[in-house]
C-alpha cells in the first residue's frame, strides 16, 4: 500500500491546524488566532510502498521509496552486480511507474541487462523508453542501443531498421549520424548485401567531408570504422575471384584480382593514417593477409592439363619460386604492424594475431633462421581449401554507444559507459 505526499500534506495540515488551535485558546480576548497572511507552502513528498508478506518468521513488513531503490541500483550497476542491479530497477518500476526516476531506471535497466549479455531483455527496456518518452533526448540514446543489441543478436535486418529510423530524427548532432550510418553500413555488410553497405559507407567519409570545417566530431571511432569495412568490401570481393583456365581467362581473373587487392590496400592504408588503435592494428593485419591469399591462391590456381609428371613438378617449383615475394611482403607487413602496436602501447587481439603470422611465416620462408620465435605456437598446417570454402575475415563489432573513446585517448575496452543517471 502507499503513503501518498496528499497524506502527508494532510497530516502536516492538521498538525498546523492543531498548533493554531492551542494557541487560540490561551488568547484573553476570547478570539481565535489566525496565522498571518502569506503564500501557502506545499511539500511534494516521494510515495512510500509498505509490503507485507508471509514468512517462516512471520508478518515482514519492508517499507521503502523510489529514491532509495534508485540510489541502490546505481550503486550495484556502477559496481558491475548486473543481476542485482536489473532487479532493484524493475522493482521501482514495478512500484513506482510514475516515478520521476522511472524513464532513468528504464535505462539503466537496459544498461544492466547489456552488462548480462541479456541481449532481448536490454532491447525491451529501451523499447519501453522510447515508448513512454519519445520525445526525451534519452529516446535516441535507447534506441542506438536497441540497434546495437540487435547487432549482438545478429539480427541483422531489424538493426538496419532502428538506425534507418534513428536517421530521420530531427536531433542528431554530426557524431550521431556518423555512427547512425556506421552502424547502419555494418548491418547491411553482415547481410552480405556489400552494394549498398559500400554506399553507406562511403557516405559517412562524405558526410565528413562536408562538415569538416563546420563541426569537429568527438571522436574517430567510426570514420576508421567506416574505411576498415569499405577495404573489408575490396577484400571479400578479392577472395571471390578465382583464377581459371584456360590461360586467357586466367590472365584476366588475375588482372581483377590484383587490382582488389590494391583497391583494399589503400583502403586499409587509408584506416591505419586515423590512428586508431584498434582499426589501425586491424588494417595492419588485413594487408598482410592479402599477400598470403593471393599466394594460396596461386597454389590452388589449376595446372594446365597438357602438362604432365616431370613438367607438372618443374611448373610448380617455377610458380613457387616467382611468387614466394608474396610471402615476403605479407611478412614484412605482419612485423610493421607489430612494430606499429608497439609504438602505439596498446594491447589488440590483431597484435595476437599478427604475431603468429609472423611466426608462421617466418618459418615458411626461414625454417633454420636464427632467433625464430620458438615460443609462439605455429598453427598445424591445413591442406588447401577452395576459394569459395574459405569465410571471409570476421569484423569485430561496435561498442556499445557510450563506449566510444574520443579521439585523442587509446582504444580501451573497459571504457567508461553512458553515465548512470
Amino acid at each position: 500500500m502507499y503513503v501518498s505526499a496528499f497524506l502527508r500534506s494532510w497530516w502536516n495540515t492538521c498538525c498546523v491546524a492543531l498548533c493554531a488551535a492551542s494557541l487560540g485558546a490561551c488568547a484573553t480576548s476570547g478570539r481565535v488566532a489566525t496565522p498571518q497572511s502569506g503564500p501557502v507552502v506545499k511539500y511534494e513528498m516521494d510515495p512510500i510502498r509498505i509490503d507485507a508478506t508471509k514468512g517462516p518468521a512471520g508478518m515482514q513488513i519492508e517499507a521503502y521509496d523510489a529514491p532509495e531503490l534508485f540510489e541502490q541500483a546505481g550503486v550495484a550497476l556502477s559496481d558491475k552486480r548486473f543481476d542485482a542491479a536489473a532487479k532493484l530497477y524493475a522493482k521501482l518500476l514495478k512500484g513506482f511507474p510514475d516515478s520521476a526516476y522511472a524513464r532513468p531506471s528504464l535505462y539503466n535497466l537496459g544498461l544492466a541487462e547489456i552488462g548480462n549479455k541479456n541481449w532481448a531483455e536490454a532491447v525491451d527496456a529501451f523499447k519501453g523508453l522510447v515508448d513512454r518518452y519519445p520525445s526525451h533526448a534519452d529516446a535516441k540514446d535507447a534506441l542506438f542501443q536497441v540497434g546495437a543489441c540487435y547487432a549482438e543478436q545478429a539480427n541483422w535486418p531489424a538493426s538496419a531498421e532502428v538506425f534507418a529510423r534513428i536517421l530521420e530524427r530531427s536531433d542528431l548532432s554530426a557524431d550521431d549520424r556518423i555512427e547512425a550510418l556506421a552502424r547502419r553500413g555494418f548491418a547491411q555488410f553482415n547481410l552480405r548485401d556489400l552494394d549498398t553497405a559500400e554506399k553507406t559507407f562511403r557516405s559517412v567519409l562524405s558526410f565528413r567531408q562536408k562538415i569538416e570545417n563546420e563541426e569537429r566530431l568527438a571522436t574517430d571511432f567510426y570514420l576508421a570504422f567506416s574505411q576498415y569495412h569499405l577495404a573489408q568490401i575490396s577484400h571479400q570481393r578479392f577472395q571471390a575471384v578465382e583464377l581459371r583456365l584456360p590461360e586467357a581467362q586466367m590472365d584476366k581473373d588475375l588482372d581483377q584480382k590484383a587490382s582488389l587487392l590494391l583497391q583494399a590496400q589503400r583502403s586499409y592504408i587509408e584506416t591505419i593514417k586515423y590512428g586508431n588503435p584498434a582499426w589501425a592494428s586491424a588494417a595492419g593485419f588485413q594487408v598482410g593477409s592479402l599477400y598470403e591469399e593471393l599466394y594460396d591462391s596461386f597454389m590452388r590456381a589449376p595446372i594446365p592439363p597438357e602438362l604432365r609428371g616431370e613438367a607438372r613438378e618443374v611448373y610448380q617449383e617455377e610458380l613457387h619460386k616467382k611468387i614466394r615475394v608474396l610471402l615476403e611482403k605479407s611478412m614484412r607487413w605482419q612485423r610493421e604492424n607489430l612494430l606499429m602496436i608497439e609504438r602505439l602501447g596498446v594491447n589488440t587481439d590483431w597484435a595476437e594475431k599478427s604475431k603468429l603470422a609472423y611466426a608462421k611465416l617466418l618459418k615458411l620462408l626461414e625454417p633454420k633462421i636464427q632467433g625464430a620465435p620458438e615460443d609462439v605456437p605455429i598453427p598445424a598446417a591445413e591442406p588447401p581449401k577452395s576459394p569459395a570454402a574459405v569465410p571471409p575475415p570476421t569484423p569485430p563489432a561496435p561498442p556499445h554507444r557510450g563506449d566510444v573513446p574520443d579521439r585523442t585517448q587509446p582504444v580501451d575496452s573497459n571504457a567508461v559507459g553512458r553515465q548512470v543517471l
